[in-house]
């Protein structure tokens, strides 16, 4: 009798080791059979400055090929460009036709004035939806500088989905006024709350021309701001790197005036300001940001 208790009782005890066995493998198996919902994700902001013929030898001749290729190795996959002429934008998916783009000129809605275009890699997304919108009181006006602004600003809104895992972005791409404090204030309040249009995670991103504490920026994720957007690069260090430095490699200094926001169902994973150098020159007097998010 004491042996067949000792058998039985081992045998519970293999029998209940072999159940927990098989639970964890089916839990393993379902994870890895179920789509994901983390989706990464490598973004880059880059202001390349218009063709300017005055430029000299940083003249957009000079440079076109190693913008192109400087955007193309980033190995992001979103890319959020300002002032973008047609032919510098047509120049770029020439050299790196990886991406597609959307976007329109800021002067006409078609192809005159700068453009604020989103490029994607149309391996990795499909477009659902975009728009152009004026950053002024009526962003459908066409050509309209907004407030205090001293030229026609625009943001591009552009509504992503990722092919394998189907997850959805909003992507706001933009380039504030340089002279109009209230214009970029009002701008940042725009931005905000485009950005909440969607219940899904977004991103905004451009040359927002301001820096820590200004009131734009206190708007979007100061302390005053109520939007739940981070700043990527406050969220790794307390100290930024400066992105409006020149052509001139040797310049160390200048204001941080390049950002990318996130929203509340975004993870930041990684921040970096690019200086790629050439003849002690950079491709552009703004230098790229790169960042790594998962949403």
């Amino acid at each position: 009798m004491l042996d067949l208790l000792l058998i039985s009782s081992n045998q519970s005890v293999y029998c209940l080791q072999r159940r927990n066995y098989y639970l964890l493998l089916c839990l393993f198996l379902t994870s890895c059979a179920s789509p994901t919902t983390q989706t990464l994700t490598p973004v880059l902001t880059f202001n390349i400055r218009y063709d300017n013929p005055d430029d000299g030898q940083d003249a957009w001749p000079n440079r076109s090929t190693w913008v192109a290729n400087v955007i193309d190795s980033s190995g992001a996959t979103i890319v959020g460009l300002q002032e973008v002429l047609r032919h510098q934008l047509d120049d770029i998916v020439q050299v790196a036709p990886r991406f597609s783009w959307v976007g329109v000129g800021r002067d006409d809605g078609l192809n005159a004035g700068e453009f604020s275009p989103l490029l994607y890699d149309s391996s990795v997304w499909t477009v659902q939806q975009w728009q152009t919108r004026w950053l002024s009181p009526d962003s459908a006006a066409v050509g309209i500088a907004g407030w205090d602004a001293a030229l026609p600003r625009i943001a591009t809104i552009v509504d992503l989905v990722h092919k394998d895992t189907e997850s959805t972005l909003r992507v706001i791409n933009t380039h504030f006024d340089h002279l109009g404090g209230e214009a970029r204030l009002q701008s940042a309040m725009l931005l905000s709350r485009w950005a909440q249009e969607v219940n899904g995670p977004s991103i905004i991103m451009g040359d927002l021309n301001f820096q820590d504490g200004a009131p734009p920026y206190q708007h979007l994720a100061g302390s005053e701001s109520s939007t739940e957007l981070v700043d990527v690069a406050k969220h790794f260090s307390k100290t930024t790197t400066p992105t409006f430095r020149g052509f001139d490699a040797q310049n160390t200094v200048g204001p941080r005036i390049d950002y990318v926001f996130t929203s509340a169902l975004v993870t930041p994973l990684s921040y970096e300001v690019l200086a790629p150098i050439r003849g002690g020159r950079f491709p552009s007097d703004h230098l790229p940001v790169r960042v790594d998010v998962r949403f």
